[in-house]
């Protein structure tokens, strides 16, 4: 429950410190008194988002503090968790700075803002008129029968793995998608692919090839040509003659003269040269074979691969290689693809079976929730001042496919309300009044609370377009809610507000140019007075104070 919240530099409010007590506690005060600055200021400590104008002075820190007692409230895996010191009286603490910066804590200990929400929302439960507006929504009444039929854990796991499953279930999309755009592409490329793999191209195959292809396409020219170097040789009027008998000329005066003799030894190197060319010569000729064959082979190879860097446009092999390696790279790309496909698939539709396992589990708890939470709801209505309300849930269940699950699972609510017996029930939106959405409201939120065990509840106003003895009524159920939990609740009917155990009364009052909003504790006759002037206004009459007394006397 919580023991005491300490608000400063908020709204109009400049520095308050309230302490709160179990049971009920009723906040009263005139219209724009600020009755309503207590609800912002403890959504702020659980972690709503802040609106920059919110300080009343922007030169001071916004300091929110609320402290609430844990027992009993099984938080150890949040604080574990989170990785803070629990503490039975427990601090959370909102900092809002100059300058728009927002700090949180818990115990001191620095949190994110959906952490401290998180804390917050196990600690508190805030109801007010626009909650009363939500009852026409289905998905918030699909909420209410999860949380009456205790199964909001459940609902959460679920509505992870359906965020999990959709999520792959559209990449899964996306990736088919993918492929069938590239499968075109691929085919191309897989036929551009085989083709130079089946030319088996090497680097640097292209100049041998055509030096041996010119050789090949010119046999009969080289042979003729190395003949003729062998014959200018060794014939008996060619070099190797000549140079024998020059010789044998400068033999006998190379002994006389070294000049001469240098010059033998040059001719006899000349001459060993020219036969080993004459000999080269007629070892090539025996190397050259003429084989059209092998000339159309060479031709052949030598055309495909100019056709393929032709077609692809280059110049040489190793690029050509470059672009099969690309290919080759995308072809894999495309299988892998193809492979990735397949497990998500499969991943997908295991997954999507555990969705609908967990969406008709979800749909067992709610068939067996509504009737009985109907029927709860009727006969609170019924002491509400409506004995002839019926209240009924339509529950519709899709066809039990993967495919017709949504977020919420298989199901949709929709509640169907009538407060006259001459009416037959329709939707709460067609046929209830402001006052009887209240009730409506109302009568969930005790269920709720009772299933749930809710330390605290707050009602912010929710008692709109209700009067006399209805409201005396909604305040007994207030009162006998508060037995259980503590509840706090702003009202402006003098009827509820003397049910509480805690009477609060919220005033404003100017100081020159300032506005200051404060809150105090009425007790005896001061309480009195606050009621007959709920009752009458400011000019208190005997008569609203003798009616106060009777209101109060009624409350034991």
């Amino acid at each position: 429950m919580l023991r005491r919240i300490a608000i400063s530099n908020y709204l109009l409010i400049d520095s308050l410190e309230l302490d709160l007590s179990k049971g009920l506690t009723i906040i009263t005060g005139e219209t724009g008194s600020g009755k309503s600055l207590v609800i912002g200021a403890l959504g702020l400590a659980m972690g709503e988002r802040a609106d920059a104008a919110v300080a009343r002075d922007n030169e001071r820190r916004c300091v929110i503090e609320l402290e609430v007692d844990t027992k009993g409230l099984h938080l150890d895996e949040w604080f574990q968790r989170n990785e803070v010191h629990p503490e039975r009286y427990t601090l959370l603490r909102r900092q809002l700075d100059p300058g728009g910066r927002s700090r949180a804590f818990v115990n001191d200990t620095p949190v994110r803002l959906d952490q401290l929400r998180e804390l917050g929302e196990r600690l508190v439960h805030v109801h007010s008129q626009h909650h009363t507006l939500l009852l026409n929504d289905g998905r918030f009444q699909l909420g209410l029968v999860d949380h009456i039929a205790g199964q909001q854990e459940a609902v959460t796991q679920y509505g992870a793995l359906y965020t999990a499953w959709r999520a792959q279930h559209q990449e899964l999309r996306t990736l088919q998608a993918e492929e069938a755009r590239a499968q075109g592409e691929v085919d191309f490329a897989r036929f551009q692919l085989d083709e130079l793999e089946q030319a088996r191209l090497l680097p640097d195959e292209q100049g041998s090839m055509e030096q041996e292809l010119a050789r090949a396409e010119n046999a009969e020219e080289l042979i003729q040509a190395l003949n003729t170097v062998e014959e200018a040789v060794t014939d008996e009027n060619g070099l190797g003659p000549i140079l024998a008998r020059v010789k044998q000329v400068l033999a006998k005066p190379a002994r006389l003269d070294a000049t001469v003799g240098a010059l033998l030894e040059r001719l006899n190197s000349v001459h060993i040269e020219v036969k080993d060319i004459a000999d080269e010569a007629a070892r090539s000729v025996n190397g050259i074979a003429v084989d059209p064959t092998k000339a159309a082979q060479l031709r052949e190879r030598l055309d495909l691969i100019l056709r393929l860097q032709q077609k692809h446009r280059v110049g040489s092999n190793a690029e050509l290689l470059v672009i099969q390696h690309a290919l080759a790279e995308k072809v894999e790309r495309v299988g892998s693809l193809a492979d990735r496909i397949a497990t998500l698939a499969k991943h997908v539709d295991t997954q999507g079976q555990e969705v609908l396992r967990m969406a008709k589990a979800l749909s067992t708890g709610r068939a067996g929730a509504v009737k009985p939470l109907a029927t709860k709801v009727e006969s609170i209505l019924h002491d509400l001042g409506m004995p002839h309300a019926v209240f009924r849930f339509e529950h519709r269940i899709a066809e039990a496919v993967v495919e017709h699950c949504g977020p919420h699972g298989l199901d949709t609510v929709r509640a169907v309300f009538s407060a006259n017996k001459d009416r037959a029930p329709a939707p709460l939106d067609k046929v209830a009044s402001g006052g009887e959405l209240s009730r409506v409201m109302l009568a969930l939120i005790s269920l709720a609370a009772d299933s749930q065990d809710l330390p605290t509840v707050v009602f912010d106003e929710i008692d709109t377009g209700v009067s006399g003895e209805v409201a005396d009524r909604v305040g007994s159920l207030m009162a006998r809610m508060a037995k259980e939990r503590q509840v706090l609740a702003i009202t402006h009917l003098p009827q509820i507000a003397s049910k509480a155990d805690t009477h609060l009364v919220v005033s404003k009052a100017e100081d020159g140019a300032r506005v200051n909003t404060s809150i105090r504790a009425v007790l005896a006759e001061e309480r009195v007075e606050a009621l007959a002037q709920m009752l009458s206004g400011r000019k208190l009459t005997a008569a609203a104070l003798e009616n106060a007394r009777v209101l109060l006397a009624s409350r034991k």
